[in-house]
């Protein structure tokens, strides 16, 4: 580590750019900065910056009197996570293949461990001769007799062997002493699929257990035996019951609840047989905050709506202090201290690509720490709003419109992006780096938040059931036909570029449906079907949730041909050029779904490219595949569908 005594990340200015389109490069590029997290005292700050595949960790004390930074090198960073004011942990992931102890292809997370006051690290599991150097679940740090754990989710060599045990062993609760690295075994699950709950002491205080068909969700006091508190079975169709944490004081606990008409945050009490507390209900991204050192839950935060409510009213006033200093521009809490007197947001928006900023409430100041997007300019960011239409059925939608940047929005070329997932949080307006590369070049740019998108309440989510590939697909389309009556686009000139589910929406654009789109893009998108679903019952077995979940979706427990719905089986019907991208690590779609889809085009005569990344996961995590993916996919559009 490294003592610096000027700011490592330096805000670049408002300055004034030129009004051309920057290269398409920098719309690819990895944030500059991101994972920015307060410690529990708001006395430092710790965020991860990039220059290309490298990232630095870079710690700064919040005064701004100094700043620590080491080299992480290249890797898949995921988050960074305080434990105190004392210990940093960074926590990153690695696509693990090995067929000789039987794992597929999957990605595993793992972490390392920063002594801020000792000045010394080590991954976390390093070097055990029990347990495998990866994290299973995450339940934070605690002290215990004067010593400092951390806990976590933990799975041994033992287990990874191939057995032909019947019943299958999860991951048990294991805590890392913080000086010397070395694990302690605390629980082992039983009886399923085990998350557990603890008290400040470290003490289990409840552990939720999904039994191994995923069917039942039981809650239980203490760390071993005793009857169930509560049973619940979990809904086809991906609902069920999970705790998400403590309640507002420690003899409650935080529960997320879906049922077949709604979704509900409700608070537990686990002394007193009483009748719950409805917190939140229609909204399935709600989710708890919490005190940074007594884990009680002091309010919520819904992702839908960007809306923080703290109970009580003097932080909440501070919230909304804070974000007086960006009138009209949608602004993120991303971290907080305790008692929130500093905070850090993330602003984006028209003219603005990303900024990062620490709020200061004693000093009313906020500062910004850097931009997510520095070669981006203010002016060549597009603007971008709701747009909001009603799908053939009359259900109300809508979607993210983004125009080229100074552009006011009449008879353009479309590029239609629906998100992945599918039953995800949908797109909202801000900055988006893959819809901005499009409108840089002269596209309008739609992404509808089609049926089952979350953040619209559950008889919305429910209403994707059965609807895979036919009414989550024509909402997608009626949107296409709504710009076009207002005059926005030219529909004779679009193209149907997507993600994952996005990629299975943009074959299906041109397969399912017809006469819609000049071109699709997938991106390691879903063609088959009945393919896709044999995968998941060999990788997860097929008496599951995730199983069930997707029988509900595509509708193969009413029946439903799956055939129907997919676009290789309907690879001669296409009547436009198809580009498809996959990585060739990616684990939660493989690379499978686009070769065969390739192959089905090819034999059908139709014309297609497929291109292969290489090394690259689901989420296009690195920088030199995410450009290339880029540049591919906007020349295949600027080929078949030009801007002029």
């Amino acid at each position: 580590m490294r003592i610096f005594g000027a700011l490592m990340v330096m805000w670049l200015g408002m300055a004034s750019w030129a009004n051309a389109a920057p290269p398409l490069e920098v719309y690819g590029r990895l944030p500059a900065i991101d994972f920015v997290a307060l410690s529990p005292s708001g006395s430092r700050f710790a965020l991860a910056s990039r220059d290309g595949e490298n990232r630095t960790l870079v710690v700064r004390r919040t005064d701004g009197q100094s700043s620590v930074a080491t080299k992480l090198g290249p890797g898949k960073v995921r988050d960074l996570r305080w434990g105190g004011d004392r210990h940093l942990f960074v926590l990153g992931s690695s696509t693990i293949y090995a067929p000789v102890v039987g794992l597929a292809r999957q990605e595993w997370l793992g972490g390392a461990h920063i002594d801020l006051e000792a000045k010394k690290s080590f991954a976390l599991l390093a070097g055990s001769r029990t347990y495998v150097q990866a994290l299973f679940g995450w339940y934070g740090e605690r002290t215990v007799g004067g010593q400092d754990y951390l806990y976590v989710g933990a799975y041994t060599f033992e287990q990874m062997r191939p057995t032909y045990n019947p019943a299958p062993e999860y991951a048990s609760l294991v805590r890392i002493n913080l000086e010397s690295g070395k694990p302690e075994l605390v629980a082992k699950a039983v009886g399923g699929r085990t998350d557990w709950l603890l008290d400040t002491s470290g003490e289990i205080l409840v552990r939720g257990v999904v039994d191994p068909r995923g069917r039942q969700f039981r809650l239980f006091a203490g760390p071993q035996g005793g009857e169930a508190m509560l049973v619940s079975p979990i809904i086809q169709g991906g609902a069920q019951t999970e705790f998400r944490g403590l309640g507002r004081s420690a003899d409650k606990l935080l529960l997320l609840e879906s049922t077949d008409d709604d979704v509900l945050l409700k608070e537990v009490s686990l002394s007193v047989s009483t009748t719950p507390e409805v917190l939140s209900r229609g909204d399935n991204t709600v989710s708890g905050i919490f005190d940074r050192e007594s884990n009680l839950l002091i309010g919520l935060d819904s992702q839908s709506s960007e809306e923080v409510r703290l109970f009580d009213p003097a932080l909440q006033r501070k919230v909304v202090a804070a974000r007086k200093a960006w009138p009209g521009t949608r602004s993120t809490l991303i971290s907080y201290s305790r008692n929130f007197d500093q905070m850090v947001f993330v602003t984006t928006g028209d003219q603005d690509s990303g900024t990062y900023w620490l709020v200061d409430i004693a000093k009313k100041s906020a500062v910004p720490i850097g931009r997510v997007n520095p070669d981006i300019p203010d002016a060549s960011v597009g603007s971008s709003r709701y747009f909001t239409y009603k799908a053939a059925d009359g259900l109300e939608m809508n979607g993210v419109l983004t125009l080229p940047p100074g552009n006011p929005g009449k008879g353009l070329p479309l590029v239609v992006m629906p998100h992945g997932g599918p039953i995800v949080q949908g797109d909202a307006p801000g900055f988006d780096w893959w819809a901005q590369a499009f409108a840089s070049r002269g596209y309008a740019v739609f992404q509808p938040n089609y049926r089952g998108t979350l953040g619209r309440g559950e008889a919305f989510r429910k209403a994707a059931l059965g609807e895979f590939g036919r009414k989550m697909q024509t909402d997608i389309s009626d949107g296409v036909e709504a710009l076009a009556r207002d005059g926005i686009i030219d529909p004779k000139r679009s193209c149907i570029v997507g993600a994952s589910y996005g990629g299975y929406a943009a074959l299906a654009g041109v397969t399912l449906q017809q006469g819609l789109y000049r071109c699709a893009v997938s991106v390691a998108g879903l063609s088959d079907l009945p393919r896709f679903k044999a995968w998941i019952d060999e990788r997860d077995g097929s008496d599951t949730r995730s199983v069930s979940f997707w029988r509900a979706l595509t509708g193969a427990t009413k029946g439903q041909d799956l055939t129907e719905i997919s676009p290789q089986r309907l690879a001669a019907r296409a009547d436009a050029p198809v580009l498809l991208i996959h990585g060739a690590d990616d684990t939660v779609v493989p690379i499978e779904q686009s070769r065969v889809m390739q192959k089905a085009l090819a034999a059908a005569g139709k014309p297609v490219e497929f291109i292969t990344m290489p090394g690259e996961d689901h989420w296009l995590s690195t920088e030199v595949t995410r450009q290339a993916m880029l540049k591919a996919a906007v020349a295949f559009v600027e080929t078949h569908n030009p801007p002029q």
